[in-house]
């Protein structure tokens, strides 16, 4: 009787396991996951951190005070570059943020309203940073302020 009752309880504790883990399982991996939106593919959960973090400082005065964090998730192996208190349009105000990788694409964030942004995911396995930019007339930019390579 011992037995069946611990192969019950064992079973049980096994079929609530199985049924909780895919619901937060992360929907990509490494490659799989550039160019994909963190939260879509539940990446952005608490297997996420964040590698580098500071406030802006120069001198653009619609970037005063915003938050610029790399951030990475443990699940998917995959960074993306998030801001606090963004709030940039290029028609009017020319800033933004960027995720540059080095050997991949290059990930754009921006846009008006303040509150937290984020840029696409590209796969850890290549060096990565988040950078603060302002647009320039020819429709590039320039970066200012960058954590380091990660």
């Amino acid at each position: 009787m011992n037995r069946r009752l611990l192969a019950a309880i064992l079973a049980g504790l096994l079929m609530s396991i199985g049924i909780a883990v895919p619901a937060q399982a992360a929907l990509c991996h490494q490659s799989s996951c550039n160019g994909q939106d963190p939260g879509a593919k539940q990446c952005n959960d608490t297997s996420s951190g964040n590698l580098a973090s500071f406030y802006y400082n120069g001198s653009d005065p619609y970037l005063a005070g915003v938050l610029l964090e790399l951030r990475r998730s443990r699940n998917c192996d995959a960074a993306w570059a998030r801001t606090t208190g963004l709030d940039c349009l290029p028609m009017w105000r020319p800033c933004g943020f960027v995720l540059q990788v080095q050997g991949g694409t290059e990930q754009l964030g921006g846009g008006p309203g303040g509150g937290q942004k984020w840029t696409n995911m590209w796969s850890f396995r290549q060096y990565v940073r988040a950078c603060f930019i302002i647009w320039t007339t020819d429709d590039s930019y320039r970066t200012d302020g960058c954590t380091g390579w990660h």
